[in-house]
């Protein structure tokens, strides 16, 4: 009997050391250390979160290597314009034009106020005329009127074109010039130079010259 009692208290005995042993040991349970998680930090204008800049980056703006700039496949480039409001073209080389150069001289006796001479057109042509020159003198205090008259179909009549030019006196006379850049047209059959003067006292002469091109029309 004793030893029975004996067996149950070393029983007891090792019971309670295994159980003292296992809850000494870590458990593979849910554990109460908290787990690292994201935190979101909300802030307002009233409360907002200081922050500084620890370095000044540099950015490097200067070119590096050489440029390259095109462009991209074949644009296509539209000019808007229209009959009320075209885009103006000029034909550089011109080829249907034909140059032309032709010196008129005009004289005006003593005792008349105006003479004219003629610059030839030919049929079925029309003249531009791009540059005229003058080059004349007449007696002092002299008033004197210089143009070119021209016809444009289907306006008939011979239409004046008054030319500015320089005065220069010498005494006995005066000496006049011009060099004057124009656009006049011109049909066939002339251009007509008209020099004008007053008072009809003594003669008075002027070469002009007319430069430009003919078209056919």
């Amino acid at each position: 009997m004793k030893k029975l009692k004996h067996y149950l208290t070393a029983s007891i005995g090792l019971i309670l050391f295994v159980s003292v042993i296992a809850l000494s040991l870590p458990q593979n349970g849910h554990s109460n250390i908290a787990v690292d998680k994201d935190v979101r930090v909300i802030n307002t204008p009233a409360e907002a979160v200081p922050v500084a800049v620890q370095n000044s980056p540099t950015v490097k703006a200067q070119q590096d290597g050489a440029w390259n700039v095109g462009i991209t496949g074949t644009p296509t480039v539209q000019v808007g314009n229209s009959e009320t409001t075209p885009v103006l073209i000029r034909d550089v080389d011109r080829p249907t034009a034909q140059p032309f150069q032709y010196q008129a001289v005009a004289t005006v006796e003593d005792g008349q106020n105006a003479a004219d001479a003629s610059i030839p057109v030919p049929e079925g042509k029309m003249l531009v005329i791009e540059f005229v020159s003058v080059n004349g003198s007449a007696p002092p205090n002299h008033q004197i009127y210089l143009s070119l008259l021209t016809r444009v179909a289907p306006d008939n009549f011979f239409r004046p074109h008054y030319l500015q030019y320089t005065k220069q006196d010498y005494g006995s006379f005066n000496h006049y010039t011009a060099n004057q850049q124009v656009r006049i047209y011109a049909d066939a059959p002339t251009v007509t130079v008209r020099l004008q003067h007053f008072p009809t006292i003594g003669t008075v002469s002027f070469r002009v010259t007319v430069s430009g091109y003919l078209v056919n029309k």
